[in-house]
């Protein structure tokens, strides 16, 4: 008998770092992986669809209702020592607390994240980085639910064909329930010294305070990011409805009240036009759509 609370018609506007108007039919927050295994027997029965969320980053939800149940992971927050430099770390748990116990412990190798507004679990599906660094590059494995089986695999940082902010997971198929890192002992105030310049470096350049989903879109190609890029256009400061192009950064939209996924989605297409008719440059978002969007506005993934 599943004991985990599932939430009816639940307004799931701030579990996203966007903050973007949403809502789901179900909602739900698994704590350990028999809950999470408990919950999937509940969802094939009911046939119910799903999506799952992490921390919210690096997703846009659809301001359109959306149907079946919505999985946070956020609760999956563990830290476990395995070894000298080895931890497994549950998928929920957020990036900046990680680089903080880390360096807490004088390892080093997460200082990257600090100030990623993401879960370990979302990192890895979308192999976040920064400042020259991936979090691939410390991945030993992953244990993934099998949705169908609901049994446990785990597959090496090998088996996962990590490139350039993506990698094979499939959230419909497998969710990624924790992950193995190995990382390097290390003098605990040059970790910290390394910590405070990419906090200097984010809270400098980018709109931290501001509700946004991260960088809007990936880099058109080496040595020229899609900021600088959107810099040149000169249309920093652009509106639609609520959201705005970050003065400070222009891979950035800012969510200056209650914006929704289409005013989001027509920025974004705002974006790529002038991109392509002034620099002759494609933009492919970053961000990742969850819900239900329309035809029009699925094109701007393809």
């Amino acid at each position: 008998m599943l004991m985990l609370a599932i939430e009816q018609n639940t307004d799931i506007s701030k579990l996203t770092t966007l903050r973007v108007k949403a809502s789901a039919e179900f909602f739900a927050a698994p704590v350990n992986l028999e809950e999470l295994v408990a919950l999937f027997k509940e969802i094939k029965q009911k046939n119910w669809s799903w999506n799952i969320l992490g921390a919210g980053s690096n997703t846009l939800l659809s301001s359109r209702p959306l149907k079946g149940i919505m999985i946070s992971t956020n609760k999956l927050d563990f830290v476990t020592k395995l070894g000298e430099t080895q931890y497994e770390v549950g998928a929920g748990l957020r990036m900046p607390k990680f680089c903080a116990l880390m360096t807490r412990d004088s390892l080093a190798g997460t200082e990257f994240m600090e100030g990623i507004p993401g879960s370990v679990g979302g990192g890895i599906v979308m192999n976040a980085g920064a400042h020259g660094a991936e979090i691939s590059d410390i991945l030993v494995s992953v244990k993934l639910l099998n949705l169908a089986s609901l049994e446990l695999e785990e597959r090496t940082k090998n088996d996962l064909d990590f490139a350039y902010r993506s990698s094979n997971i499939n959230s419909q198929t497998h969710l990624l329930v924790s992950a193995v890192f190995d990382l390097k002992a290390d003098d605990k105030d040059a970790i910290r010294a390394r910590v405070q310049t990419n906090n200097k470096a984010r809270t400098t350049r980018q709109p931290i305070k501001s509700f946004t989903c991260g960088c809007t879109f990936k880099n058109p190609q080496a040595g020229y990011g899609a900021g600088q890029l959107i810099d040149d256009l000169g249309i920093k400061g652009h509106r639609v409805g609520d959201f705005v192009i970050s003065n400070l950064h222009g891979n950035f939209f800012e969510n200056h009240g209650e914006g929704t996924s289409s005013e989001f989605c027509e920025l974004m297409k705002f974006v790529q036009a002038k991109a392509q008719s002034e620099k002759g440059m494609s933009l492919k978002p970053e961000v990742k759509p969850m819900g239900d969007f329309s035809k029009e506005e699925l094109e701007i993934w393809s």
